[in-house]
C-alpha cells in the first residue's frame, strides 16, 4: 500500500496514519485501497494563477514559517529557468501551491557563479530540510560528495547517478529502468539468459548498471555487445553472434534511427522462442520495423500525470512535461512527509521506506543505492504502435 502523495488540499487534511510494519508510517487518503485516484487530484481545482516573479531576483514560495526546500537549478544563457529547469522550478511551484499548506518554503536558487557547494552550504545553514536539484552530473556529483552531515538530504531530478556519499536519491527514470522492467515482463518468472545490445558510446557506468539490474532481477546477464552507426544488420549479427544465438531475451538499449536495422539482425538469427526488448528511448519510427513486432517496451505510467496537466497548462502556458512531474512530485514527498509525521520528517529512513510513494509519475520508491524503482506500464509493439499489454501493479 503505497504513500500517496499527489492529493488536493482538502483530501491531504484527511490523510489517515496506520500503524507500520517498521519506522514509516503507510499514509492513505480514505480512497479504495488507500491509494490515489481520479478524485484525489481531480478534486484540486484550484484556479486561482500562480504569479510567477521575474527570474532576476530571489524566488520563494509556500509558507514563511514553513521548513525550506532548497531547489538547486541552473539559468541559460538568457538568464533564464529554460527548458527541462524552468518545467521542474515550475511543477515544483504548483506542488507546494497545491499540497504545501504552508508547511513547506521553496526557495528557488541559480547555482550561478558561486557553484553547487556554496549553495548547499548556504541551504545549510538556513537549516533547509531537503535539497532538490536538476544539473549537469558534473555538479550533481559535487554535492554527492560533500558528506551528509554536512547537507541535507539531495533529491536528485536530473540523470541517475551512482552516488560515493549518502542520502542521494535519483528520482528520475531512464532507459536502463525501462529495459530492466521490460526483462521482466519477457521473462516474468526469471531464470533467462539475457544479452545486451547498446550503442558504441554507451557508458561503461551505464554498462556496469545494466548488467547489475538484469542479474538482481533473477535472470542471467550473458553480456552486452555494441553496434555503431555505420553498422549494417549483417555487421551487428557477426560482431554479436554469441551473444544473441544463447540469449532467451535480447534487450536493445538507444534512441536512434539505427534501433530497427539492430532488431533485423536479432530477428535474422531465428532463435526459437526468443524475446525482443526495447526501451523507453527508442524514437517511435522505429516502431514501423516489421523486425520490432512483438517486443516488449517499459513506459512509464503516465496516467496519474494527466491529472495535473491542465492546471500545469493554465498557471504556466505550456504543457506539462515529465520533469514538470518531477518537480511536482518532489514537492509532494517533502509535504506528505512533514504533514504525516512532523517538521523532521525528511530523513533518509524515511524516503527508503519500502512501501514506497504513489506521485504524478506512478508507483516508485528508492533502493539502499538511492537509485529509484518504479513500476512501469508494460506495452508490445503491435502494428506500428505501443498497445498496452499490462498495467502497472499496484504495489511493490
Amino acid at each position: 500500500m503505497p504513500f500517496a502523495i499527489s492529493l488536493s488540499l482538502s483530501r491531504l487534511t484527511n490523510w489517515l496514519p496506520r500503524p507500520p510494519r517498521g519506522a514509516v508510517l503507510i499514509l492513505c487518503a480514505g480512497l479504495a485501497g488507500c491509494q490515489m485516484d481520479g478524485a484525489g487530484l481531480g478534486g484540486n481545482s484550484k484556479n486561482d494563477d500562480i504569479k510567477m516573479p521575474s527570474t532576476a531576483i530571489e524566488e520563494t514560495y509556500g509558507g514563511d514559517s514553513g521548513n525550506e526546500i532548497t531547489l538547486l537549478l541552473r539559468k541559460g544563457a538568457a538568464g533564464l529557468y529554460e527548458g527541462p529547469a524552468r518545467d521542474v522550478r515550475d511543477g515544483a511551484v504548483l506542488g507546494v501551491g497545491e499540497l504545501g499548506n504552508n508547511q513547506i518554503r521553496l526557495r528557488v536558487k541559480d547555482v550561478g557563479l558561486a557553484g553547487a557547494a556554496a549553495q548547499v552550504a548556504a541551504a545549510k545553514g538556513r537549516n533547509a530540510a531537503l535539497i532538490v536539484s536538476y544539473l549537469p552530473p558534473a555538479e550533481t556529483a559535487a554535492i554527492a560528495a560533500i558528506p551528509p552531515a554536512q547537507r541535507p538530504p539531495l533529491l536528485n531530478l536530473a540523470s541517475a547517478m551512482a552516488s560515493t556519499g549518502g542520502d542521494v536519491f535519483n528520482l528520475a527514470s531512464d532507459e536502463i529502468d525501462s529495459a530492466t522492467e521490460g526483462v521482466k515482463a519477457a521473462g516474468p518468472g526469471g531464470h533467462k539468459k539475457v544479452s545486451a545490445l547498446v550503442p558504441a558510446d554507451f557508458s561503461q557506468s551505464d554498462s556496469t548498471r545494466l548488467g547489475n539490474a538484469i542479474w538482481n532481477s533473477g535472470n542471467t546477464f550473458m553480456g552486452l555487445g555494441r553496434y555503431n552507426t555505420s553498422d549494417q544488420a549483417a555487421d551487428v549479427l557477426t560482431k554479436n553472434r554469441p551473444l544473441i544465438q544463447s540469449a532467451e531475451i535480447v534487450v536493445i538499449l538507444g534512441g536512434t534511427s539505427e534501433i530497427g536495422m539492430v532488431a533485423s539482425a536479432v530477428r535474422s538469427a531465428a532463435i526459437p522462442g526468443q524475446a525482443l526488448v526495447g526501451t523507453n528511448r527508442w524514437p517511435q519510427s522505429a516502431y514501423a520495423f516489421p523486425a520490432v513486432t512483438g517486443a516488449f517496451v517499459a513506459t512509464d505510467d503516465t496516467q496519474s500525470s494527466g491529472l495535473i496537466a491542465e492546471r500545469y497548462q493554465r498557471h504556466f502556458n505550456h504543457p506539462l512535461t515529465t520533469y514538470g512531474a518531477y518537480g511536482y512530485d518532489a514537492m509532494a514527498i517533502a509535504s506528505g512527509l512533514i504533514r504525516s509525521q512532523g517538521p523532521q520528517a525528511i530523513t533518509a529512513a524515511n524516503l527508503l521506506n519500502k512501501v514506497g510513494f504513489r506521485g504524478t509519475t506512478g508507483l516508485f520508491r528508492f533502493n539502499a543505492a538511492g537509485m529509484v524503482e518504479r513500476k512501469m506500464m508494460i506495452n508490445t509493439i503491435d502494428g506500428g504502435k505501443l498497445k498496452v499489454a499490462a498495467q502497472p501493479s499496484q504495489s511493490f
